[in-house]
């Protein structure tokens, strides 16, 4: 990941450095990235949505007139180094604003760095609902909740009358949060959940839930986590000839799932936040953008990486100021339109409320949204043929 700062990558987090001088025409942002690690391929796209959003706007003329740049270090995909990092962003880089890493664990130890500090910061990728429910006040929500994850979900119990569910989760905070809003989609419709397990980082063998789908035969099997996961999901229910009648995964929504899987990935649902085919407010430009510089178009990454600098610049400009207060003011009642769709905060938590999740089913080799209706790009192809009628 390039910056017009140099990338620092430092192995002991905690080690002390002179703070860093700051010119007078430059806005600095410090964010700590998981350049490496388990989030390491997520976060690539993450940044490169907000590495969009640095070079456009500095193309423009800057923020208050003045360029932008950002203080960049490497988490290494870990909740304690994250923290340490903002501490040292924020006491010896002396950056002027703040935007979290990707993934719920490392959000929650640098907001409440932020916090402590009375720093304002952008949760741009920190999708767990217990982040914003601490009782913080400079911490803002520009990634959609986790609970918009599974808004789909619901309706796919309704219409294709589900019975069964399987939920199998890599075991971390979001996907808790997310099996606690499906099991009341279970109980209001009706639906026996199964099987309900959670793995460890790092699993790469799913071998004993497949077996264990055998027996139980779930109708739906929904699974939480990250795209590597589903990629290996899906090689391992073709090898073993299984396959149930709806899977759902939110790394289906990614690019890496689609170029991994190949025709193997067809008829793969994902849950998604964000698609290059919505019709919002600048997303025709930001997609056109995004595929001239990067040669693929955006996932959900990216948009969040995106979103989460561009909700920040506008607050900026409405303040039209840095200074720490007035932008918690502007943001706590901030509505804008943005490519992923409305952005609104819960003025109490910060919380985001005006974001949507979305149903994609990878057809023809692309993601094609199955949910909801009215921006529906495809029909379902529901329930999913076995690997002998493909």
């Amino acid at each position: 990941m390039k910056t017009l700062l140099a990338s620092i990558v430092i192995a002991a987090a905690a080690m002390v450095a002179p703070p860093v001088a700051q010119a007078a025409d430059t806005i600095r942002i410090g964010i700590a990235l998981s350049e490496t690690g388990n989030l390491a391929d997520s976060s690539k796209h993450y940044w490169r949505g907000i590495e969009l959003w640095r070079d456009k706007t500095n193309a423009a003329g800057g923020l208050l007139g003045k360029k932008v740049e950002f203080v960049i270090y490497d988490d290494r995909s870990d909740a304690a180094t994250s923290a340490r990092l903002y501490e040292r962003l924020i006491t010896n880089d002396n950056v002027d604003l703040l935007v979290s890493t990707i993934g719920s664990a490392q959000a929650a130890t640098a907001t409440a760095v932020a916090e402590k500090h009375k720093r304002i910061m952008i949760n741009g990728g920190g999708a767990s609902e217990s982040i914003q429910q601490r009782g913080f006040k400079h911490i803002f929500q520009t990634a959609a909740r986790i609970s918009n994850y599974v808004d789909g979900i619901e309706p796919l119990m309704k219409k294709y009358n589900v019975k069964t569910m399987a939920f199998i989760a890599r075991d971390y905070g979001a996907a808790r949060d997310m099996e606690k809003v499906l099991k009341g989609m279970a109980q209001r419709n009706g639906v026996k959940v199964v099987m309900d397990e959670y793995f460890p980082s790092g699993n790469v063998d799913f071998s004993s839930q497949i077996a264990r789908a055998r027996q139980e035969k779930p109708d739906l099997w929904v699974s939480v986590g990250y795209p590597n996961e589903a990629i290996e999901m899906v090689r391992q229910f073709h090898a073993s000839n299984y396959m149930p009648k709806i899977f759902v995964h939110n790394g289906v929504a990614q690019e890496d799932f689609l170029k991994a899987t190949g025709k193997d990935g067809e008829y793969a649902v994902g849950m998604s936040l964000y698609e290059p085919v919505l019709k919002t407010s600048g997303n025709d430009e930001f997609v056109k953008d995004f595929k001239a510089k990067y040669g693929y178009e955006p996932g959900y990454y990216s948009s969040f990486g995106y979103n989460s600098v561009y909700v920040l610049g506008e607050a900026v400009k409405k303040t039209g100021s840095l200074d720490q207060e007035a932008l918690r003011k502007v943001l706590t009642t901030l509505k804008l339109d943005t490519v992923m769709g409305k952005h609104e905060v819960d003025p109490a938590t910060g919380m985001q409320i005006g974001i949507k999740g979305l149903l994609v089913q990878i057809q023809g080799g692309k993601r094609e949204i199955i949910w909801p209706d009215e921006l529906r790009t495809a029909e379902p192809k529901i329930p999913v043929p076995g690997w002998d009628n493909r």
